[in-house]
């Protein structure tokens, strides 16, 4: 080879890795991760949302300050009619709670209990406590009873009326078994003469 050949073929040769030099680094290719899944941060509860959260129920009996006993709960059952009436003692009692425990069941022509009573009925099952047997007819009712003047009425008594009788409670008040629309209740006295049988 010439000289002149060989000197130009080590600049070309010098040339090339000059270039291969200055040519930018590519980095190998990394491989492909998936994408981290982030949980995004919790919002804050609005006020409307923490109200809806707050514990429902019946508050009425919690203790809005130490030390203080909780309220109690108002009762919302209806008293049965007559249950504040306060029986008297003796075999007369007998009879009173008798008739007042009957109250608000149904009046039924000629029934005299358990279920279903009508007036003379009512007056037979309640004596019939105390061993006084009574029968099933208010003006035969009053015929086997001692007549009690006015102002002398007692708890127990019998109250006639032409076709009705009732058991006298005091302070003016009756139990009865009227009628079909009232069942047993008790009523005001309106009325009538008193026959004692105790």
């Amino acid at each position: 080879m010439a000289p002149q050949a060989a000197t130009e073929a080590r600049q070309l040769a010098a040339e090339r890795a000059d270039r291969a030099h200055r040519q930018p680094m590519i980095p190998p290719a990394l491989p492909a991760t998936p994408p981290t899944a982030t949980t995004p941060p919790k919002a804050k509860a609005t006020p409307a949302e923490k109200k809806a959260k707050a514990p429902t129920g019946d508050t009425s009996t919690r203790s809005t300050s130490p030390g203080t006993a909780p309220a109690r709960k108002k009762s919302t059952s209806t008293p049965k009619p007559g249950s504040t009436v306060k029986p008297p003692s003796g075999a007369a009692g007998t009879v009173v709670s008798y008739a007042l425990a009957q109250v608000g069941k149904r009046y039924v022509y000629g029934a005299s209990g358990p279920n279903s009573f009508d007036c003379s009925g009512l007056v037979q099952a309640s004596y019939a406590r105390v061993g006084v047997k009574l029968p099933h007819q208010s003006g035969a009712i009053a015929s086997r009873g001692r007549r009690v003047p006015a102002g002398q009425w007692k708890p127990g008594d019998v109250i006639h009326t032409p076709g009705h009788v009732a058991i006298y409670l005091g302070n003016n008040k009756m139990v009865a078994a009227t009628k079909p629309s009232t069942g047993v209740r008790v009523d005001t006295v309106r009325g009538g003469t008193a026959y004692r049988f105790l």
